[in-house]
């Protein structure tokens, strides 16, 4: 199992944190995409995702979309892009708030 592992590893090299960062810079708006993204190699602790992909994930905090310059609180929002895919398996709330 691990020589197979191995072999889709050199064959398909994982997914780079910066293929991740403009995986997500693509899907933000237009007012979002000026705003910094922190991206995270694991899932970070005060990150409550449930039914979470299988596939190793990078965890990039965004803004939100619809904030409209009003204050609000709420939990952040996260987007999931597959270390091995490249694709977005989760764009949502983080689950961190309070």
């Amino acid at each position: 199992m691990k020589l197979l592992q191995e072999m889709l590893w050199r064959m398909f090299p994982p997914v780079s944190r910066k293929h991740a960062l403009r995986v997500v810079g693509n899907v933000l708006s237009a007012d979002t995409q000026a705003a910094s993204l922190v991206c995270h190699g694991t899932k970070p602790d005060n990150c409550r995702i449930y039914n979470a992909p299988h596939e190793p994930c990078w965890y990039i905090y965004a803004p939100w979309d619809d904030d409209n310059g009003m204050a609000v609180l709420r939990s952040r929002r996260v987007i999931l892009v597959g270390k091995l895919t490249g694709i977005i398996h989760y764009d949502g709330s983080a689950g961190d708030e309070g």
